[in-house]
């Protein structure tokens, strides 16, 4: 290949694929360097940048992802009990069967998230911007 195969920068990401799923696809990889150091006894990851990640059947209870960006992420059958979700942004998120029992979502932004089988009733959600878009008590 040369370049002259390449097509032209102006042309080369016409329709945004690089721009929505790269970070996506590059943020999948910081997720199994996350659950390499869970294994091991690590349980604090504030601050990560997880837009777009897909979690599945996992078990992360106690994790700290305080301040973490999990905006467009998928979580299925997750367990997040007495996890700290602290400033958490999970904007648009979907959260299908993930456990929440003692989750501290205070200060969360969870606005168009979607949740199915993900009560929130025993997580702590103090000024929690909720999927409506109201903010909590």
């Amino acid at each position: 290949m040369n370049d002259s195969t390449l097509p032209p920068p102006e042309n080369f990401d016409k329709h945004g694929f690089l721009e929505r799923y790269a970070p996506a696809l590059l943020n999948q990889r910081k997720v199994q360097q996350m659950l390499d150091m869970y294994a091991k006894g690590e349980r604090t990851f504030r601050r990560l940048d997880l837009k777009g990640v897909t979690l599945e059947n996992l078990d992360l209870t106690g994790i700290d992802l305080s301040g973490a960006n999990l905006t467009n992420a998928t979580l299925i059958n997750v367990n997040l009990t007495c996890a700290k979700l602290i400033e958490a942004q999970l904007v648009n998120a979907e959260l299908v069967n993930v456990e929440l029992n003692r989750a501290n979502l205070s200060w969360a932004n969870l606005r168009g998230a979607t949740l199915v089988h993900t009560p929130l009733t025993k997580a702590t959600l103090r000024d929690t911007v909720l999927p409506s878009g109201e903010v909590s008590d």
